[in-house]
């Protein structure tokens, strides 16, 4: 995905491991992942925080697998947590994860769904015209 340019301001860098903004050339075909939470095949959800997030990150990873994309094809990602003591512990497994610098926003906010849910991760990710799965 050498065509898609992440561009730095000199804002993003300030705060963590992510672009300004990501230019995407016309096109490409978008993969929007809604916000997905660390259940389960089975619907459970693991106790451990840390857990919750590999397996949300785990989902991601399946979801876009299954449209014929990667984690190297994401171009923007929503977090959403609802306690910032667990920042650094999610910021430590998204790392695991997400190698390049996609377009990033991670929130605070006081509850998801489904109240034992601590964490989900939404993106945006996209393939280039040739790798599309039509």
């Amino acid at each position: 995905m050498n065509t898609v340019k992440s561009l730095d301001a000199g804002v993003a860098h300030q705060i963590g491991r992510y672009a300004d903004a990501v230019l995407v050339p016309a096109g490409y075909q978008q993969i929007f992942v809604s916000g997905t939470p660390g259940l389960t095949r089975d619907g459970t959800l693991p106790e451990d925080f840390t857990d919750e997030s590999t397996q949300a990150w785990r989902n991601v990873e399946e979801i876009l697998s299954r449209a014929g994309a990667g984690l190297t094809d994401i171009v923007s990602i929503r977090q959403w947590l609802i306690d910032p003591a667990d920042i650094p512990a999610y910021v430590a497994v998204r790392s695991q994860f997400i190698k390049h610098e996609p377009a990033s926003m991670l929130a605070v906010i006081p509850g998801l769904v489904r109240p034992e849910i601590k964490v989900e991760v939404e993106v945006i990710a996209v393939l280039p015209p040739a790798q599309s799965t039509d």
